[in-house]
């Protein structure tokens, strides 16, 4: 299968550091590297996902700010003419996450007992943290599937397409949706305002997430009869830029479990409420054309 089953609309997001003292009140969209990760609890799973987006910070004037950590939101702290705070930290560099050509990857292993020889073939000192994070990402991503998920790590455009395509429809064209490119000057914190925010009309959404390691890897999945929405929200900052943001909400919190990482901080039951948040740029949603 060739790249060309894959129509793409690549929006990509540089980021930049969030500025010292700031810890509130604040989304902040990290940038993805391996210390991170690790520094997590391996991949960081909230309520069955992995994804970075766990790593994300988003503060909406949440009364209780102690118990409160600021990963996920809900539709209404999104609405056109409110204003917040927002960090985009700074990454200089994206072809980590950009696929590399499938003839590249299809011969070199992709499982944990091959870890000996991926260290020579990638030249990676045993011990040292991209050593960890690869062992990390090799053995979630071989771990079985949420019940109900169909998940998959993909390291392709070909193999994304492949899997996609097992959920949408063998005969579908696929997407990809990413948040937008700002520019590198933007400042690290500055309030933004929404102006704008447009559902994107998919049927079936499948969200992709950066996993940790030596080239592109894309943890994806799938949560069967789940009702989610996919929007992109403009925002306006204070120096006249424009970020076109991805924002996922999963409109049906009621099968998760009451010990949910999303759901206790948002001081949530499930079922009360949808629960949202934004796509960094190193991640990506796939959907049907």
């Amino acid at each position: 299968m060739g790249n060309e089953f894959v129509s793409c609309s690549f929006l990509f997001l540089l980021f930049v550091m969030l500025a010292p003292g700031v810890t509130s009140n604040v989304l902040r969209l990290p940038s993805m590297d391996f210390a991170e990760q690790i520094e997590d609890d391996g991949h960081g799973h909230g309520h069955g996902h992995h994804s970075s987006h766990m790593h994300m910070g988003m503060g909406m004037g949440v009364s209780n700010l102690a118990n409160y950590d600021p990963t996920f939101t809900v539709m209404k702290d999104v609405q056109v003419g409110k204003t917040m705070p927002i960090s985009f930290p700074y990454i200089d560099d994206l072809r980590p996450y950009q696929f590399l050509p499938r003839e590249k990857t299809r011969h070199i292993p992709f499982s944990s007992k091959a870890l000996p020889e991926l260290r020579r073939y990638f030249s990676v000192t045993p011990g040292s943290k991209t050593d960890i994070a690869m062992k990390q990402t090799l053995d979630f991503c071989e771990k079985e599937p949420p019940r109900g998920e169909a998940t998959a790590c993909v390291t392709s455009f070909e193999s994304l397409a492949e899997y996609a395509r097992g959920i949408v429809g063998s005969d579908s064209e696929v997407g990809i949706v990413r948040s937008s490119l700002i520019s590198s000057t933007t400042p690290t914190l500055q309030n933004y305002t929404v102006v704008e925010s447009k559902e994107i009309l998919t049927g079936k959404v499948i969200p992709c997430h950066a996993e940790p390691y030596v080239y592109a890897v894309y943890y994806c999945h799938f949560q069967v009869n789940t009702d989610n929405k996919l929007f992109m929200v403009s925002l306006r900052g204070e120096n006249g830029d424009w970020v076109d943001a991805v924002f996922l909400c999963h409109m049906d919190s009621s099968p998760w479990s009451e010990e949910s990482k999303s759901l206790l901080r948002l001081g949530l039951k499930p079922g009360e409420s949808e629960v949202c948040h934004f796509f960094p740029a190193y991640d990506l949603v796939v959907v049907p054309q």
